[in-house]
């Protein structure tokens, strides 16, 4: 077969009889489509086209084959519709962080239903990490400093890391005046985060406030975010997060802040997509909403 960007320039160029008006429709220069036939009738040898000042004729060779061609960009372009459809009739596939997923995204996951009823969501909130690069992830949503070469990605938030525990744990406790103080309770550790989350353990957030206790590496461990987070609600300890995982949970008082001390992250949530999707409305649509509601949350917070 020959090129099909030389097919498209000599069927532009038969249909208007006009080198010059074909280089409008493709948006090249009139040079590039002569070129492009020349080619053409190069690989194919035959001659299409004669010129005549500044129009064109067909040869009787061209005139035979134009109705067929025609049809044949005709059903191209028919059958690229058809994929674009079957594009658009997939779920838009969410990648998340579970502890992202349950603390914040899916209670909300109604109000973008509203704004974009036409638009379903797949929602994989598993332990694999998310990674918009995977042929079944268009959007991926992950705590972490950046994101891969051919991604796009926008931080949601600027985060800050604070402790957090359920009201009933301080009921018969003293009060808690200052950062040390929390050693006297029972610290919950998160064990193996990924090396790119920069997530502090109890350790780098004292040190981060300057406070030393060889306490603050005492205390279960536990491998999902989740997990801390509800054992910090069942009481069991104090459990450190951000922002856009414990609002709603400070929202409805099932956890609480001990002391409004907190420490900046080195990372922060990212949504990612892969480049080439970048303009994808349903994703644009979907990006957003997300942006402008995590920010909402932080406002309001």
């Amino acid at each position: 077969m020959p090129s099909l960007n030389a097919l498209r320039a000599f069927e532009a160029s038969a249909r208007h009889l006009s080198v010059t008006l074909a280089a409008n429709e493709l948006s090249v220069t009139p040079g590039a489509v002569s070129r492009l036939i020349k080619a053409l009738e190069d690989d194919l040898g035959v001659r299409l086209i004669e010129r005549h000042g500044r129009g064109i004729t067909l040869t009787a060779a061209a005139q035979d084959a134009l109705p067929r061609l025609r049809r044949g960009f005709g059903e191209l372009q028919a059958a690229v519709g058809q994929l674009v459809q079957t594009r658009g009739e997939r779920p838009l596939s969410i990648s998340v962080e579970p502890v992202f997923a349950s603390g914040w995204l899916v209670a909300r996951l109604g109000a973008f239903h509203n704004l974009a009823p036409s638009i379903d969501l797949r929602i994989d909130a598993t332990n694999v990490v998310p990674d918009a690069s995977r042929s079944d992830t268009d959007v991926a949503i992950y705590y972490g400093a950046h994101s891969g070469a051919e991604q796009d990605s926008v931080k949601l938030l600027d985060e800050v890391i604070f402790p957090v525990c359920s009201p009933a744990l301080l009921e018969h406790a003293d009060p808690i005046d200052k950062p040390a103080d929390l050693v006297r309770f029972t610290l919950l550790h998160y064990d193996d985060a990924p090396s790119s989350w920069l997530w502090p353990d109890w350790h780098d957030w004292f040190e981060a406030l300057g406070v030393y206790s060889p306490a603050a590496d005492r205390g279960p461990r536990m491998v999902a975010g989740t997990a801390i987070m509800d054992a910090a609600r069942s009481g069991q300890g104090m459990a450190l997060a951000c922002t856009s995982v414990a609002a709603d949970d400070l929202e409805s008082g099932r956890l609480i802040r001990p002391l409004p001390e907190a420490v900046p992250a080195s990372a922060g949530y990212l949504l990612a997509t892969k480049a080439a999707d970048r303009n994808r409305a349903d994703i644009a649509a979907f990006r957003d909403w997300l942006v402008a509601a995590i920010r909402a949350t932080k406002d309001n917070g």
